[in-house]
């Protein structure tokens, strides 16, 4: 948070702050139904590969070899 030596200003960015807030929650509630596809798709994904092709998103497997 940002506060700043006027207390008018100070309360003005902190209304401001939780408008924000409050829009970006807005937005995330109401953007489930964009996700929740993709989710399902994901989830349904993972349980066709064989268990030890399943990773974690991010995570790549390096092949072992033995040298």
């Amino acid at each position: 948070m940002i506060y700043t030596p006027n207390p008018a200003l100070d309360t003005k960015v902190l209304a401001n702050s939780r408008e924000l807030v409050r829009e970006a929650l807005a937005l995330l509630r109401g953007s489930d139904h964009l996700v929740s596809a993709l989710r399902l798709r994901e989830e349904l994904g993972r349980q066709e590969l064989p268990r030890s092709e399943r990773q974690r998103p991010g995570v790549t497997s390096v092949p072992l070899t033995a040298s």
